[in-house]
C-alpha cells in the first residue's frame, strides 16, 4: 500500500480539494455506462484519482477496430470481455480502489437497481437509447448524470442534474430517427478526441465529488478539434419537459428501442440468413447498396446498385414494386434510414435493411 498522503499530493495540495476533498473521492462510488472510446479515459482517470468504487457497465466484447482509440485494450485484448479487461487494467493501475463490472446491458429492468447503489454516473455510451434511459434514470434517484458525445473531429460535454438544472430531455427532447445520426463506425472519428472529452467527463467527476468549481450544470462544451474552437452554451431547464417539468408525463423508465424508433425499424430488416435463402432460391429481390459516391469499397454484392443516401428518393418510381428491396450499407444503419426515406415518399413496394450492414454479412 502506498502512503495516502504521497499517492494523492497533488490532488492535496490544491486549495479546492485538499485532504477533505481526497478522503470524499476515496469514499465516492461512480459508474461508467459504457467501457469504449470516452468510458476508457473516464476509468483511467478516476482510478488514477483515488475513486474508491468505481462500477463499469458494458456488454460487448473488444473488437480489433476499438484499439484506435479504446485505450483500455490491446491486441491480445481482441474478443474479450470489454468490462473484464478494464477492471483487470485499472487494478493494475490502482490496486486500492474496487471495480465492479456487469457484463450485461443496461436495460429499463436493470438500471435503477444498478445506477442507485452510486454517486455519480457517467454517460460514455454511443447510441441514443441508452442516453435516454440513463438520463432518465438519474433523474428518478436524484443523482448527476455527466453525458457527453463525439462525432468525427467534435466533442460535446455537460452535466444534467435535475435537482439543480436541466435534463437530457430539456436539451434533446426527441430522439433522431435511426439513420439520421452516423455512429463512429460509419462517419470515423479521431481517436484524441475521445480522450479529450473522456478526460473532462472524469474531471467533472471530481469536480461534483469534491465541490470544487463551477462544473458544467446548465452549460453545454463544444470542442471542435479539427479547427481547435471550443465553445459554450447555456441549456436552461424547459418547464414543459415530459420528465423534469412542472407537468411530467414519464414517471417511470420506458420502452427506449420504441421511444428512439428502434423496434419500428427493426420490423424492416432482414438477417444474412434471410437474404442467403432469398438469394439462393432467386427469388425476387433488388439488392441496393447505400455508398457516397467516392466511396471505393469492394461490392459485397456486385450484382446490387448503388446510390448514395442523399438521392435515395430518386429511386421511388425506378423500383419494381413486385420485387423486395433489400437496402445494404455497411453497418446497417445508412440503409434503414433509406428504407424509411421511400416510405415517407409515398413508396409502396416491400423494403428491408440487412441487419448488422455488410460487415456483419461478412463474418
Amino acid at each position: 500500500m502506498h502512503n495516502f498522503y504521497e499517492r494523492y499530493k497533488s490532488h492535496i495540495l490544491l486549495e479546492e480539494i485538499g485532504i477533505s476533498g481526497q478522503e470524499c473521492i476515496k469514499s465516492s462510488r461512480v459508474i461508467i455506462v459504457g467501457a469504449g472510446g470516452l468510458g476508457c479515459p473516464v476509468a483511467v482517470y478516476l482510478a488514477s484519482a483515488g475513486v474508491g468504487n468505481i462500477g463499469i457497465i458494458d456488454f460487448d466484447n473488444v473488437d480489433v477496430s476499438n484499439l484506435q482509440r479504446q485505450i483500455l485494450y490491446g491486441d491480445k485484448d481482441v474478443g474479450k470481455s470489454k468490462v473484464e479487461i478494464a477492471k483487470e487494467k485499472i487494478e493494475r493501475l490502482n490496486s486500492e480502489i474496487k471495480v465492479i463490472t456487469y457484463n450485461e446491458k443496461l436495460t429499463s429492468l436493470n438500471a435503477l437497481e444498478v445506477l442507485k447503489n452510486y454517486d455519480v454516473v457517467v454517460d460514455a455510451a454511443d447510441n441514443f437509447q441508452t442516453r435516454y434511459l440513463v438520463n432518465d434514470a438519474c433523474a428518478i434517484i436524484g443523482i448527476p448524470d455527466v453525458w457527453a458525445s463525439v462525432y468525427r473531429f467534435e466533442g460535446q460535454v455537460s452535466v444534467f442534474d435535475v435537482k439543480k438544472c436541466a435534463c437530457y430531455r430539456c436539451f434533446h427532447p426527441v430522439s433522431p430517427k435511426p439513420g439520421n445520426v452516423p455512429s463512429c463506425g460509419e462517419s470515423g472519428i479521431v481517436g484524441a478526441i475521445t480522450g479529450i472529452i473522456g478526460s473532462i467527463q472524469a474531471c467533472e467527476v471530481i469536480k461534483i465529488i469534491t465541490g470544487a468549481g463551477n462544473s458544467l450544470i446548465g452549460r453545454l462544451l463544444y470542442l471542435d478539434a479539427l479547427n481547435m474552437v471550443a465553445k459554450e452554451f447555456k441549456i436552461a431547464k424547459d418547464s414543459k419537459c415530459v420528465l423534469c417539468g412542472k407537468n411530467p408525463s414519464i414517471k417511470e423508465l420506458i420502452d427506449y428501442d420504441e421511444f428512439c424508433h428502434i423496434s419500428e425499424s427493426s420490423k424492416n430488416e432482414i438477417t444474412s440468413d434471410e437474404l442467403n435463402i432469398k438469394i439462393k432460391n432467386n427469388k425476387n429481390i433488388q439488392l441496393i447498396d447505400i455508398r457516397e459516391e467516392n466511396d471505393k469499397n469492394d461490392l459485397v454484392f456486385p450484382q446490387a446498385a448503388t446510390i448514395s443516401l442523399k438521392n435515395i428518393v430518386f429511386l421511388k418510381d425506378k423500383l419494381n414494386k413486385n420485387f423486395d428491396a433489400i437496402f445494404v450499407c455497411k453497418y446497417g444503419y445508412k440503409s434503414i434510414y433509406a428504407v424509411q426515406l421511400l416510405k415517407e415518399s409515398g413508396y409502396k413496394g416491400k423494403m428491408y435493411s440487412l441487419k448488422g450492414g455488410t460487415l456483419k454479412y461478412l463474418k
